[in-house]
């Protein structure tokens, strides 16, 4: 295998990290034209969360320290996303797009299972994502989409729904998944005693 391609799905993932700054800049104060381009930004950083997955699984190219990155990029990405969402008001009430008090409960999630990882690291083991983590990457994704569209309205049998409060329900979704990930994770990795080496 050709070392372009061994290290493709690391360079995916490294463009994935290069557009999180690109997608703040375009939330900072954004118009109607920055938020459509702000939306189409970062939908193209969590496709290439799929991509890179995919390359790396097709090709034989899983290496460990794409074990580490691709997790560390994905946080990145939705925590500076939520981040610059709480930042968004609504008209009129002056809310923000998403409470403060969802966005610490990710980052709380998210701060542990990254010690949880050194701690891993530290008695010489990665631990990949696992399924809990991967579905709550997904929903996390699906509903800062949402929260992106925020006024658009959707139609569910005979209710009409906005975007927001779709986003909004997704995201309390993911925060049940990535806790319930999270105790999984610190049972693996703290309930178990390491190996001792003679």
């Amino acid at each position: 295998m050709s070392r372009i391609i061994q290290n493709l799905p690391n360079y995916i993932t490294f463009s994935r990290l290069a557009l999180i700054p690109v997608f703040v800049f375009l939330m900072v104060d954004p118009t109607q034209w920055m938020l459509k381009c702000a939306l189409v930004v970062f939908i193209l950083a969590s496709l290439t969360d799929y991509v890179d997955g995919y390359i790396a699984r097709k090709y034989g190219a899983v290496s460990d320290f794409g074990k580490l990155l691709d997790p560390v990029a994905d946080k990145l990405l939705v925590m500076a996303a939520l981040v610059m969402l709480v930042a968004q008001k609504t008209d009129g009430y002056g809310d923000s797009w998403v409470p403060g008090w969802m966005v610490v409960l990710v980052l709380a999630r998210e701060i542990w299972v990254t010690g949880l990882r050194s701690v891993a690291a530290a008695r010489g083991r990665v631990v990949p994502a696992g399924n809990a983590g991967k579905v709550k990457s997904f929903l996390q994704m699906a509903a800062v989409v949402a929260l992106l569209l925020h006024d658009a309205t959707i139609r569910v049998g005979g209710l009409l729904l906005t975007c927001q409060l779709i986003g909004i329900n997704l995201l309390i979704i993911s925060i049940l998944v990535s806790y319930w990930g999270a105790i999984e994770y610190t049972w693996d990795i703290l309930g178990k005693q390491p190996e001792s080496s003679d």
